[in-house]
């Protein structure tokens, strides 16, 4: 009777345990992983978008477009939240190379986005900003320049 006792408290304290840790995730069991369908940000006319979920207030992306590659990182100043629209804002630089297509032109564009974001529940994201930019190329110019993106969160 002794050793079932004791078994039976081993099993509580395992179980317990196992489930606090799954509990105490820095996220909140947030999807961490994203791709998503972009019109500019990451890249400037149309292209895909992996973001990936490094902290409870900051993301990082890479994408990849016609004719791109960029890069950006999100801060979410009152942290990563399932099911809310949240403020963002945060830096994003894209490589362009459009000369043999209709553009014509070459260069990097940095932009400091400020906008929402919206992870839903089910594995929906959207997101949407506008923000000064620098596009550096023949000339350097300052730009307005945003992003919209909708996709899936795993």
């Amino acid at each position: 009777m002794k050793n079932k006792n004791l078994i039976l408290i081993f099993i509580l304290f395992l179980s317990t345990t196992i489930y606090s840790q799954g509990v105490k995730n820095e996220t909140g069991e947030i999807r961490k992983n994203a791709i998503s369908f972009n019109i500019l940000g990451t890249t400037p006319i149309l292209g895909i978008t992996y973001e990936r979920i490094l902290s409870d207030k900051i993301s990082f992306e890479i994408g990849l477009g016609i004719p791109s590659i960029g890069v950006g990182m999100k801060v979410f100043p009152s942290g990563i939240r399932e099911g809310k629209m949240m403020f963002h804002t945060g830096i994003t630089a894209t490589y362009f190379d459009s000369r043999d297509s209709f553009l014509d032109a070459q260069g990097v564009i940095a932009y400091v986005p400020l906008g929402l974001s919206y992870f839903g529940k089910a594995g929906f994201n959207f997101g949407i900003d506008v923000g000064p930019g620098v596009a550096m190329g023949d000339e350097t110019v300052f730009v307005p320049y945003g992003n919209l993106k909708v996709g899936y969160r795993f």
